[in-house]
């Protein structure tokens, strides 16, 4: 979202210890009262390990994918590294390839990893079943592939990440699917635009790189009165800060590369829905094969496993960073969720009240020759083309874009991690001080 920025005096407060309990009271607190319920105790009557449905968030997350039922119960699971597994006789063979979900039979189908990791988001997502594949964009394909046909028409949120759009006119428009891009903030936007032949409205939680927020809402009904299904990128947001599902989509669809994984060391895709729907994502993954290893499942099970502490951190973070940023006079423009002042602060209230997420984005002064000094002036903050890790990284929106509405070409985009806010702050004030020194007259210190 675009802040006009105030070049305000206050400094940011400092980054306060962690406190997890004062943090996730709150954050409780502020769930629950949105939401009109208080949460459900997570075991009432079973072993440690029964992690009943409704229960708390982080202690889901904390024994994602656990398998109660299981003779044997390694508190981190095994990986299971075989591509085919033996039976007695055809029938077992058959049992097991006919199960819903099927049982493991050739790595292909399914693997004991890649369906410990589809129970874990389908529970934190709160959606009945769930499908995995090798990468983000392999997930968003398969959605694609799986619901759409020659002449059917899709509308995509017109800031969209590039790569869906690039799919969706180069892959997909080459088979007859044709693409609207309409202004999704805007729901009644979608009156003109919808067809009779209209399948499927695709949007994101937190759109990637402009940082705007839809109400999923609102987009739910549209697309519902239409005959249209809701798909939502929740990448940037993941179920510890929002939930579409709850909003009415249909779909919710995430590169667990980012956030999910959370250590940039693993590529994986993940769709959640409805058992009907994700059956028919099932059938169409194990014809196309973007199948996911069972190394790169495993790594994303053991990131899920600290998502709820590592967003709000990363969140806290985010804002504070955003805070500096727009009270600084070499930057124009700050995006990021929720930030006071910001145009959609009431939706970010209500869309993510457990935080905004980690991605920014903000406009420096002086275009593109000051944001590259920036950049080669930073010590923390590697450049980097991927996002949602333990360390911060930037990057430039990807070319397609130009620069973003608003924008003066300069356009960087944040991607928090772990640091302390003090320290990316110090390093991004070091940044642009070099920039004000550049800007400076000859002979006039910055």
């Amino acid at each position: 979202m675009i802040v006009g920025n105030g070049h305000g005096t206050e400094s940011p407060p400092a980054h306060e210890p962690y406190s997890p309990e004062a943090v996730h009271l709150d954050r409780e607190d502020r769930h629950r009262a949105s939401n009109g319920h208080e949460t459900t105790p997570a075991t009432a009557n079973g072993s440690p390990g029964d992690i009943r449905p409704g229960g708390d968030f982080r202690t889901r997350a904390a024994h994602a994918g656990e398998d109660t039922a299981a003779p044997v119960r390694p508190l981190t699971s095994p990986i299971y590294q075989g591509s085919v597994y033996a039976f007695d006789d055809p029938a077992a063979f058959a049992a097991a390839h006919e199960a819903n979900p099927p049982r493991p039979t050739y790595s292909r189908a399914g693997l004991p990893n890649t369906s410990q990791l589809e129970r874990a988001v389908a529970d934190l997502e709160g959606g009945e079943d769930a499908v995995a594949t090798a990468s983000g964009m392999a997930a968003i394909s398969t959605v694609f592939l799986a619901l759409l046909s020659a002449g059917d028409h899709v509308l995509v949120s017109a800031d969209c990440y590039s790569d869906t759009a690039t799919l969706l006119r180069e892959g997909l428009g080459r088979f007859g699917v044709e693409t609207s891009f309409v202004d999704t903030c805007d729901p009644e936007s979608m009156t003109g635009t919808m067809t009779p032949r209209t399948r499927v409205v695709w949007v994101e939680t937190i759109s990637n790189p402009a940082m705007k927020l839809c109400d999923l809402a609102a987009l739910a009904k549209r697309a519902h009165r239409g005959g249209a299904l809701l798909c939502v990128d929740n990448t940037f947001a993941t179920p510890a800060l929002c939930r579409p599902l709850e909003h009415g989509a249909d779909l919710v669809i995430h590169s667990a590369t980012k956030f999910l994984g959370g250590h940039h060391d693993l590529t994986a895709g993940v769709v959640v829905g409805r058992a009907e729907l994700t059956a028919r994502l099932r059938r169409c993954a194990y014809l196309f094969g973007p199948t996911l290893g069972a190394m790169d499942a495993w790594l994303a099970l053991r990131g899920i496993r600290t998502l709820a502490p590592r967003m709000a951190w990363i969140s806290e973070t985010a804002l504070a960073v955003a805070r500096f940023l727009d009270g600084h006079p070499h930057v124009t423009a700050v995006r990021y969720p929720g930030l006071p002042g910001g145009w959609q602060v009431d939706l970010a209230r209500d869309l993510l009240p457990d935080g905004g997420g980690g991605m920014l984005a903000f406009d420096v002064a002086g275009g593109r020759e000051a944001a590259d000094r920036l950049l080669r002036e930073v010590r923390l903050i590697p450049f980097a083309p991927s996002l949602g890790g333990t360390s911060t990284t930037a990057a430039y929106p990807p070319h397609e874009w130009g620069s973003l509405p608003g924008s003066n070409g300069a356009t960087i985009r944040l991607s928090i991690g772990l640091e302390a806010a003090r320290d990316l702050i110090a390093d991004l004030d070091r940044g642009l001080a070099a920039v004000a020194r550049a800007a400076a007259p000859a002979g006039v210190s910055a």
